[in-house]
């Protein structure tokens, strides 16, 4: 890898936010915080790897599609029900938010949204992602994402009325 190459790597890539994203999409797959910060630590391992080979134009869908097909072949490989609820679960949330009303709503979410929605959910809003995006990441058509989309913001409506 060259310096040159490195740099644009180091200038492209917002560790503080993208690490954010990254993050939440490996706990709404896998619930379980360890194996979130393993799947952290290995995508950007990755991203380091892939871009001495390849330039990577779109970091942060990159970096998310990454992270959703590590996670979910960490997944498989586990073959068992994944726990995720921990006593210390408020606490270990640094790496979403600082603030303890976002750590209440994001648990909210993850308890009351099935792995799909989540996922769907957390690219959508915590990530920023467009639908379209997401649609490519998920490997869904575009309606089913826009359809998911919307019956996790009813079901999350509800749940939290």
């Amino acid at each position: 890898m060259t310096q040159t190459s490195l740099h644009q790597l180091r200038t492209s890539v917002d560790p503080r936010g993208d690490k954010k994203h990254v993050f939440a999409m490996a706990l709404s797959i896998l619930r379980d915080f360890e194996l979130a910060e393993d799947v952290l630590q290995e995508v950007y391992i990755k991203l380091y790897r892939h871009s001495k080979d390849n330039q990577v134009t779109n970091v942060r869908a990159w970096l998310i599609r990454v992270t959703r097909n590590t996670a979910l072949d960490l997944y498989r490989k586990k073959k068992r029900e994944l726990t995720g609820f921990d006593d210390q679960y408020f606490e270990r949330l640094e790496y979403i938010s600082e603030d303890p009303v976002d750590k209440i709503v994001l648990s909210k979410y993850l308890a009351l949204l099935d792995s799909g929605e989540r996922q769907i959910v957390i690219m959508k809003d915590i990530s920023g992602l467009k639908h379209k995006e997401i649609a490519k990441i998920m490997e869904m058509p575009l309606g089913t994402v826009l359809w998911k989309y919307r019956m996790a913001l009813k079901k999350l409506k509800k749940g939290l009325e």
